[in-house]
């Protein structure tokens, strides 16, 4: 058995004074503050990241040193390096993400909330002409064609469709959007989302219009048919292609 004399003891635990700076000083003070820490505590916690950091393997402090010049500190590299290693881990994600940005710098979308989008449809609004104004501003084909980057006489049905899934659900317009194919030229699509009616009958004009304007062009290469229903939080759509412009 081996005993510890009370001298032993007391050399363990002997506090530790040290001089810091203001700046670490007001850092200490923030966590003390925001947290209700302890001083001992955030300087232990801080010594046991400290070891850790300096005992990563070699290589991992080769590539910090390779790249941390082109950031502003260490810790700038790595979040980027999480954030990378994120997307890898989940590419769906990733590719959502990177789309959003695109979309926002190359279109200057904007992401908003339910609430806003509301008033901006009652914003619009005119006695006799409710939904129809805000309906008949459509940026829909714009949206298309930077998705697809084809130019519209090479557009297909097909992926008119699936741009309209994809961005739609980005904008963070709707919940969900199903499409199914029950016929090859037969398209049956469902969007969900947590508003209300009216809500459904703004898209419902929306995308009547959109497709009402592919019917017309001259540069489109098909006609197609559109029918669709509005209910309390779900809009459904059904678009066919009937045959080939001559």
């Amino acid at each position: 058995m081996i005993y510890i004399s009370d001298e032993q003891e007391e050399d363990k635990i002997k506090p530790i004074y040290v001089q810091v700076s203001t700046t670490t000083r007001a850092i200490i003070d923030k966590y003390k503050k925001e947290e209700s820490r302890t001083i001992s505590g955030i300087i232990e916690e801080a010594i046991v990241l400290y070891d850790k950091f300096y005992t990563l393997p070699p290589d991992a402090f080769a590539i910090l040193e390779k790249y941390k010049d082109q950031y502003e500190n260490e810790m700038k590299l790595i979040e980027e390096a999480l954030r990378l290693y994120d997307k890898q881990k989940d590419p769906e994600m990733a590719d959502v993400i990177d789309l959003w940005i695109r979309a926002r710098a190359e279109r200057d979308m904007m992401l908003i909330g339910r609430t806003t989008f509301n008033q901006l449809i009652r914003a619009a609004e005119e006695p006799s002409d409710s939904l129809k104004k805000p309906q008949k501003k459509n940026n829909a084909m714009d949206v298309i064609l930077w998705y697809t980057r084809k130019p519209i006489t090479r557009l297909t049905l097909k992926e008119i469709i699936l741009a309209i899934q994809k961005m739609w659900t980005i904008s963070n317009y709707f919940i969900r959007i199903d499409v199914d194919q029950p016929s090859e030229d037969t398209y049956y699509m469902t969007f969900i989302h947590t508003q209300d009616e009216r809500y459904s009958h703004y898209w419902l004009g929306y995308f009547e219009v959109l497709f009402n304007y592919l019917n017309e062009s001259k540069d489109v290469p098909f006609k197609c048919g559109f029918e669709g229903q509005a209910f309390g939080q779900t809009l459904s759509i059904t678009v066919r292609e009937l045959y080939e412009k001559s």
